[in-house]
């Protein structure tokens, strides 16, 4: 493929055997060469050769990357053999632009976070007593955050009942 021939510009990537087998670096000097494929795609047997992987190694990196919804696998007939013709279906460097800010004020200083039974808790079943809706410390912390909250804006809380004062 033409792609390949155009490797020779990137010599990190065209020299894969002098890569660091770093799987972080590994991933991403192949998703660079999927990338670099365009929307042709490459075959997966031609990234394991590139990259001296064996195939169960490039089909489980192959993978994640599919499981990330960086790119998609079409099986197809390639030299009287199957393989994966890998395409790249988003481009993380596109997404990253895309990404907002995450605000996490609401659940700052939520018990969930460091709660010894966070392995068994589960929405699902609400009738165990690791439920969310049971979940006293979860109660505890609604309400303290409630109080703040209308303490911010203005309020009070009289027997249980809000009272909004007047605002102007």
């Amino acid at each position: 493929m033409v792609w390949l021939k155009s490797l020779s510009f990137m010599p990190d990537v065209a020299n894969s055997r002098s890569l660091t087998r770093n799987k972080h670096e590994l991933f991403d000097h192949v998703l660079a060469a999927i990338l670099k494929s365009g929307k042709e795609g490459v075959f997966q047997t031609e990234i394991c050769r590139e990259f001296s992987l064996d195939s169960r190694d490039g089909s489980r990196l192959a993978g994640n990357l599919e499981k990330q919804s960086l790119i998609s696998r079409e099986k197809v007939l390639h030299k009287g053999r199957w393989t994966y013709k890998l395409i790249v279906k988003r481009s993380p460097m596109v997404d990253g632009h895309k990404k907002r800010v995450v605000q996490i004020t609401s659940v700052e200083g939520a018990p969930c976070f460091s709660c010894s039974y966070q392995h068994s808790c589960s929405s699902e079943d609400e009738m165990t007593q690791y439920s969310p809706s049971r979940c006293s410390w979860i109660e505890e912390w609604v309400i303290a955050s409630f109080d703040k909250t209308v303490a911010n804006e203005g309020g009070k809380r009289l027997n249980g009942d809000l009272e909004i004062s007047p605002s102007g």
